[in-house]
C-alpha cells in the first residue's frame, strides 16, 4: 500500500522526481535542507570551542566526537543539495544560520545544558522529519536523530558531573537552564505559524509548533526540577507567550516579558 503524506495526499518523493513536485513543496523542502546545511556547520564551529573546556580527558573526547558528528550533519545535508545539482556553497553564502546559535556558549555548564535541553528540542524536530514525504531527507533525519540522542546523553552526563563534583556547579547549571530553556522553547517557532501550516499541509510536519513545544516542555520540566533539583517556574505559560527570547541588559535573560536571572 502506498504511503500518502499530509493533507495534500502525495506519495513518497525521491531526488529523481523532486523537480516534478508542486513548487511550494519544493521550496519548503529546500528551505529545510538549506537551514541544516548552514546551521550544522555554524553550530559545529560554536561547539568546537568547548572541547578544551571539558573537565576530564574523557569529556574532552566525547565533546570532540560531538563536534565531529555536527560537521558530519552538515556534510550529510549538503549531499541532499548535491543530489539535486544545487551548489551548497551558494547556500552557505545566502542563508542565515538559526538564531539558536546567536546566544553565546560561554562555559562548560553552558555547553552541557545546551546539549541536554536545546539538542533535545532539535531531536523533537527530527522525529517530525522522519515522517516527511521526501525520502532522502527522511533518511538523513533518521541518521541525524540517532546522533542527536547521543549528544543529549552527553549533556545529561555532563550536568550530573557538574552537580556532583564541580564547586558552584548547581548555581552554574541553574544559570544555564534559565539561559537555554527559553532558546529551546523558541526553536519550535511562533504560535499559529502560517509556515508550519503549510509544512503540515504537505506532510513535512505533523504537529503544530504549539504541540511540539508543549510536548518538549512536558519532557524537560521533570528533568530540570526533579532529576537536577533546579527550582524554576513549572508552567509553560510562565516561560512562553509567543515572544522571542532576548538577553536583558542587566545580565539576566528576558523571556515572555519575564526577567529570568541566573
Amino acid at each position: 500500500m502506498t504511503q500518502l503524506y499530509g493533507q495534500a495526499k502525495i506519495p513518497s518523493v525521491d531526488a529523481a522526481n523532486f523537480r516534478q513536485q508542486d513548487p511550494e513543496f519544493q521550496e519548503l523542502v529546500l528551505n529545510l535542507i538549506n537551514i541544516h546545511v548552514v546551521s550544522e556547520d555554524y553550530g559545529a564551529d560554536c561547539f568546537e570551542r568547548s572541547i578544551l573546556r571539558g573537565p576530564t580527558p574523557e569529556f574532552k573526547q566525547r565533546m570532540a566526537k560531538t563536534v565531529m558528528e555536527e560537521y558530519g550533519h552538515h556534510i550529510r545535508f549538503r549531499r541532499l543539495l548535491e543530489e539535486l545539482s544545487i551548489d551548497w556553497r551558494e547556500t552557505m553564502k545566502a542563508k542565515q544560520h538559526l538564531s539558536t546559535f546567536d546566544v553565546p556558549i560561554e562555559s562548560w555548564a553552558d555547553q552541557m545544558v545546551f546539549l541536554a535541553l536545546v539538542d533535545r528540542a532539535a531531536a523533537h524536530q527530527f522525529v517530525e522529519f522522519e515522517k516527511m514525504p521526501y525520502a532522502p531527507f527522511r533518511k538523513a533525519a533518521e541518521e541525524t536523530l540517532r546522533e542527536e540522542h547521543g549528544h543529549v546523553g552527553l549533556g545529561m552526563k555532563g550536568v550530573k558531573w557538574l552537580l556532583d563534583h564541580a564547586p558552584g556547579g548547581r548555581a552554574e547549571v541553574k544559570a544555564a537552564v534559565l539561559k537555554w530553556l527559553p532558546v529551546g522553547l523558541q526553536s519550535f517557532g511562533a504560535d499559529r505559524s502560517k509556515s508550519n501550516e503549510r509544512y503540515r499541509y504537505w506532510g513535512i510536519k505533523t504537529r503544530t509548533n504549539e504541540e511540539m513545544r508543549a510536548a518538549y516542555f512536558a519532557e524537560v520540566m521533570p528533568i530540570i526540577r526533579e532529576k537536577w533539583g533546579i527550582d524554576v517556574p513549572h508552567r509553560l505559560e510562565d516561560w512562553w507567550n509567543g515572544k522571542t527570547a532576548q538577553a536583558a541588559g542587566d545580565g539576566g535573560y528576558k523571556y515572555a516579558g519575564m526577567s529570568l536571572r541566573p
